[in-house]
């Protein structure tokens, strides 16, 4: 057996020491020197004795027997058939390993991955919220070595769900990492199998015998261990009173889906209850076809055969049929439909009475005729026309169609007696009237007066519609002539006895324009046409601006004549806020103040005038914000030292109504902005900085802004303060003095003396390793030793390359005694990250681990 040097950590009570080499004490292992005892490097003995209980003679006194069968042809126990069995040298690679992972349908229930797809129990039904064990490696690995349930939570909000993706499980790995821990890594029930071991290393045992699983035992074949051996391992779960997967639990959640998903069905499903399947639940069974365009009797097919009976069978009709297309009827086929009754002795609109009340008009309702009727008489016909009254000679009464031909008085002018007017209303006419004599005939026109010639005297005088035409206006009437505007004087028009206007008399005519500063060619304008020289004034205002309600500007304006005159300055307010009513202050001069009295947008306009009362403006508008109340000033802090480079800055919660920015040194742009009212801290999501090495690391100073949110620039700054950002290290470095602290907490709430060990004992103990570096720090090649003050016993763990204690992290090493109605976990599972844990994976070692604490 090969001899291994060993640093070991050593604790005392609760005092823990670390230094290299072994402890001088009872019972401190080495390897040197135990050739001849038969323990495994796994097994470290303590006193000298075989860790198996074997005498120390270099062999295994209890050795198995080979219980894996040899190969078909019969050969002896221990000899391969083909002859290459571990006495050449490669016959520990016969069997190329396990068999390959079976993929079958998957198998509701058992937690598995039955289809190999990555997914467990797919489309298999649960009670929402329930919560189940699953793994998705090979069945065969189930609960071997280092491979380990997960948890899957059913997904859904009715009577039931499906189950959601498997998470937590461990599926191991490929092969055995051949390390001193030998966790069998590749969960086939042999630690390390497959690596290196020496001839005459006794057989170990392995597997498990829960349920139906079988130990087995491993060999070492050609200086490596083989697999397990002889073993029978977990299988996946069937509904059978067994447990196939070795869980300790038997049939536990089987389903299975029953019934069918063809058409309106739905599956179900089976449950397993005592080794037998249950009868279906949950699904959808088959039904009547109907017509609805679903297969209702879920035969695959959709409407089938599906009729019903149309019409009726009445009098003259029969019923047919409709046939159901698509989840619809089709059209009555094979009927004969109801018809209007007629007079004949037959049930034509079959409601089971015939030629029932059947008469008819005879004769005609026109002029002074009168219809009557005719009455069925059945099968002989229609009766005379009963109640008529027929036509008679025509006469001109101006009343009555006698003929009953649709025409009155037909041959006949008027009828006897009748006024109508006659002649004309229009203009200077008179309308009179017109009387029918007893023939027919209109009399003659009595009573109206007819047109005359036409006169310009405003009157119709021939009755045409229009009057006076041909005149210009009325004999003897007046109106004005000319213009009154600029220096014009309308003048008078008489119309003389043609109908015709006369001469403009008094007027004043208009001249050509000069330059006067008069309208001499009265057209509204004064010396237009650029009878006189002169421009327009120029004016300039100020750029638009904003200020703070309240605070007076300067409004500097400027203007002048191009003619070289004198102007005059304007400034007035166009537009303001609603309930403003400040103004500019002088408003007669070129510069003016304005102090705006409400917050919003003001527009001012100046306008320059010159001599000749010319004026030319502009504008410009000045807007205004309310005034800042700056916010209270809150109070910040922070760590001194950053590890992660992520400080924590605490801050007086976030009022209403105000905005918090966080600056770095002198940075323009801040690298957080917290907006959410309550909150009181930050931390930022990246580092600020790459750091630098420990115990201060690179120094970097932050301050903060709160602003109002309406006003971004109205805003209180806090001092700044500093933090040391140390800088990210990966690399492990070795455990020392300085760079880890020992912790050990002890529990003993045994209330009943005496009894531990035993299954009423509560009592616990943890030893904690606190990493002080910014660095990982590696514990392997350490030893960790603990003898009790009596010294009757010493007790030990040596550590391996997987025990690495996270950046100022913790490495928990737990030894509780479990008891009967409590335990002592004192924390959770391994976090890696900076302030991580990390759980000890090691067993300890050593004599009496069954009389007091340090029980794994």
């Amino acid at each position: 057996m090969r001899t291994r040097s060993i640093r070991t950590l050593c604790a005392a009570a609760a005092t823990a020491l670390l230094w290299a080499g072994a402890c001088a004490t009872e019972g401190t292992p080495t390897d040197a020197g135990d050739g001849d005892d038969g323990a495994t490097d796994r097994e470290q003995d303590v006193d000298g004795a075989d860790a198996d209980g074997d005498a120390d003679d270099g062999t295994e006194a209890d050795a198995l027997p080979d219980v894996e069968p040899d190969e078909a042809d019969g050969a002896p126990d221990g000899a391969d058939a083909d002859g290459d069995d571990a006495g050449d040298g490669d016959g520990a690679d016969d069997g190329d390993g396990p068999p390959p992972r079976e993929c079958v349908d998957e198998r509701c229930g058992d937690g598995l991955d039955n289809d190999c797809d990555g997914v467990v129990d797919e489309e298999c039904f649960c009670a929402p919220g329930e919560v189940g064990t699953c793994f998705r490696g090979d069945p065969r690995r189930r609960g071997l070595g280092i491979c380990r349930d997960g948890t899957m939570i059913c997904e859904g909000t009715g009577e039931f769900g499906l189950w959601g993706p498997c998470e937590g499980d461990g599926v191991g790995l490929d092969a055995d990492l051949c390390d001193a821990a030998a966790l069998d890594e590749d969960c086939d029930g042999a630690p390390n199998d497959g690596c290196d071991c020496s001839a005459g290393d006794p057989e170990l045992a392995c597997g498990t015998d829960v349920g139906e699983c079988r130990p087995g035992v491993q060999r070492c074949i050609a200086g490596r261990w083989s697999e397990c051996l002889g073993a029978i391992g977990p299988q996946p779960e069937e509904c059978n009173l067994l447990d196939d997967d070795c869980d300790r639990g038997t049939d536990e959640g089987l389903l299975r889906l029953c019934g069918t998903s063809i058409g309106t069905c739905r599956q179900g499903y089976e449950r397993c209850d005592r080794g037998a399947w249950s009868d279906c639940e949950g699904g959808r069974i088959p039904a009547t076809e109907v017509c609805d365009d679903l297969d209702n009797d879920c035969d695959g097919e959709t409407d089938e055969d599906v009729t019903r009976s149309c019409g009726i069978t009445r009098g003259r009709c029969l019923a047919g049929v409709e046939t159901c297309t698509a989840g619809a009827f089709g059209p009555c086929e094979g009927a004969i439909d109801p018809i209007a009754e007629s007079c004949n002795g037959v049930d034509d609109d079959c409601d089971g009475e015939t030629d029932e009340d059947l008469t008819r008009s005879c004769g005609t309702d026109e002029g002074a005729c009168v219809a009557g009727h005719q009455d069925c008489l059945g099968a002989t016909g229609w009766s005379a026309c009963l109640g008529s009254v027929g036509p008679t000679t025509e006469t001109c009464d101006g009343r009555l169609d006698e003929d009953c031909d649709g025409t009155t008085d037909e041959g006949c002018a008027c009828a006897s007696g009748a006024v109508r007017s006659c002649g004309t209303d229009e203009g200077a006419c008179v309308a009179g009237t017109q009387v029918c004599s007893t023939s027919g005939d209109w009399g003659p026109c009595t009573g109206a007066v007819g047109p005359t010639l036409e006169e310009c005297n405003l009157a119709d005088d021939d009755c045409d519609g229009t009057t006076d035409e041909g005149c210009d206006c009325v004999t003897g009437a007046t109106r004005p002539c000319g213009t009154d505007t600029g220096e014009c004087v309308a003048g008078l028009e008489t119309c003389d006895g043609t109908g015709h206007w006369g001469p403009c008399l008094g007027a004043t005519a208009p001249v050509p324009e000069v330059c006067d500063g008069r309208d001499n060619d009265c057209d509204g304008s004064t010396d237009e046409d650029d009878v006189c020289p002169r421009y327009p004034p120029v004016v300039e205002c100020p750029a638009g601006r904003s200020v703070v309600a309240g605070t007076p500007t300067t409004l500097a304006g400027t203007g002048s004549d191009p003619d070289g005159g004198p102007v005059t300055f304007a400034w007035t307010v166009v537009t303001r806020p609603t309930g403003s009513t400040a103004n500019p202050a002088p408003p007669d001069a070129a510069t003016t103040v304005f102090t705006p009295d409400a917050p919003g947008t003001f527009t001012l306009r100046l306008c320059v005038t010159d001599d000749e009362s010319v004026s030319t403006c502009c504008t410009v508008a000045v807007s205004a914000t309310p005034a800042c109340t700056v916010p209270a000033t809150p109070a910040i802090s922070t760590c001194p030292v950053s590890w992660d480079r992520r400080p924590i800055v605490e801050f007086d919660p976030v009022p209403a109504g105000i905005t918090y920015q966080l600056f770095q040194d002198a940075d323009a742009t801040p690298y957080a902005t917290i907006a959410t009212t309550g909150y009181n801290y930050h931390r930022p999501a990246a580092p600020l900085g790459p750091g630098g090495p420990p115990p201060g690391g690179t120094t970097t100073t932050i301050y903060l802004k709160a602003c109002r949110t309406t006003d971004p620039t109205c805003c209180a700054t806090t001092s700044p303060i500093t933090v040391g950002l140390i800088e990210s290290c990966t690399t492990p470095i070795a455990a020392t003095a300085e760079n880890i602290v020992f912790s050990e907490y002890l529990i003993d709430g045994n209330g009943n003396p005496g009894t531990c060990p035993g299954d009423t004992c509560e009592a616990g103990e943890a030893i904690e390793i606190t990493n002080l570096s910014n660095c990982p720090v590696t514990l392997s090649g350490d030893h960790f030793g603990y003898q009790n003050y009596s010294g009757a016993g010493f007790r030990w763990m040596n550590f391996t390359d997987a025990d690495v204690i996270p950046p100022r992290g913790v490495y928990v090493a737990i030894r509780n005694y479990s008891a009967s109605t409590c335990s002592f976990p004192f924390y959770g599972p391994d976090d890696p990250g900076l302030f991580g844990l990390k759980i000890s994976g090691l067993s300890m070692q050593g004599s009496s681990l069954s009389s007091g604490w340090f029980n794994n």
